[in-house]
């Protein structure tokens, strides 16, 4: 993305220009050569802060990519730099909207330009159709990136909770060739039922189209709860696990909230 990088820097001597930024925006969606940064404890994109908006970090080449990745190992955060193809770029910017994004960094801690996602793509309308928790994985993940350094805080973990309590999921139904319940096992030998913040995180579970879903709010976790040992929220991405007593602290204080506004 050499054209990428020619244009920033004209953007930063000259002042900002419509034309440039256009060109700028086209070549995000075309050009070879742009590189994502993901993070291992979300298995999602790292994300990270820019003007106060949760932003996702693309490059202009895998050495800048790199040296990203090599400056989070430093600070105890496992990432990978991941090269995103052109037939991949509007799935790509889609995906960090799915993920909580709202901004974009090119080139950051390099001569670096920022920019909202939605000067990129168009903000979708929220929809009843539509099972997708923006606001939750953007919570999820910022909590998820400070636990692994140390710094998650309380009022990380509140506000993640609360956006849990709000959320829709998707809950797969039984197999109806195999009749069996879809329950995973982790390292311990727990059993646990998956539920899902949106389709991609359900694409991730079922590969292969086996399972049928049904739409299910927190309220609906607790009807799920027979014969496993707890709930895991988006097992193949950040894998919140809840048993009935997490389950019970997390409603008992988003009810208290309620009644105290």
């Amino acid at each position: 993305m050499e054209r990428v990088r020619e244009l920033i820097k004209k953007c930063r001597e000259d002042g900002d220009s419509k034309a440039i930024f256009g060109e700028i925006l086209e070549l995000l969606k075309t050009e070879e050569g742009m590189f994502a940064v993901s993070a291992r404890i979300t298995n999602n994109f790292y994300m990270g802060t820019e003007n106060g908006k949760a932003a996702a970090f693309i490059y202009t080449s895998r050495e800048n990519a790199d040296a990203f990745v090599k400056s989070m190992k430093w600070v105890g955060i496992e990432t990978k730099s991941l090269e995103i193809h052109p037939a991949q770029r509007i799935a790509f910017f889609n995906d960090l909207y799915r993920s909580g994004f709202e901004a974009v960094v090119i080139d950051k801690e390099q001569e670096s330009l920022s920019m909202s996602l939605f000067s990129i793509i168009e903000k979708p309308e929220p929809g009843t159709e539509t099972v997708m928790n923006p606001s939750l994985m953007r919570a999820a993940s910022q909590f998820y990136q400070a636990l692994v350094r140390h710094r998650a805080v309380e009022m990380m973990q509140d506000l993640m909770c609360a956006e849990l309590y709000k959320g829709r999921y998707l809950a797969p139904t039984s197999d109806p060739r195999k009749m069996t319940p879809p329950v995973l096992a982790d390292n311990k030998g727990g059993k646990f039922y998956p539920v899902f913040t949106d389709w991609v995180e359900f694409g991730k579970f079922d590969r292969k189209r086996h399972f049928q879903t049904d739409t299910i709010r927190f309220r609906d976790f607790k009807n799920y709860m027979s014969g496993v040992d707890g709930i895991v929220v988006n097992p193949f991405g950040f894998g919140l696990k809840l048993d009935t007593e997490k389950l019970e602290r997390i409603e008992k204080e988003n009810l208290k909230l309620k009644v105290v506004k």
